[in-house]
């Protein structure tokens, strides 16, 4: 199974507040890795695979500067 990461988890890699992620979540659904919908619940997860990938998807190398 694969780590599931909370909001704090989750902010802590962003280098950004939960309560700004939750703004972005509702205002800008890109500006953060996809999430987790778990039925029955208003969980906020995001595995971590998801956010690496995410991560890796829009980090601007020297190539792109230019």
């Amino acid at each position: 199974m694969q780590n599931l990461l909370d909001i704090h988890e989750l902010a802590t890699v962003l280098g950004r507040s939960p309560e700004t992620l939750k703004k972005d979540l509702r205002r800008n659904p890109l500006a953060v890795p996809p999430r987790l919908h778990i039925p029955g619940t208003r969980m906020l997860r995001w595995r971590e695979t998801d956010v690496e990938a995410w991560l890796a998807a829009h980090t601007l190398t020297s190539s792109t500067l230019t």
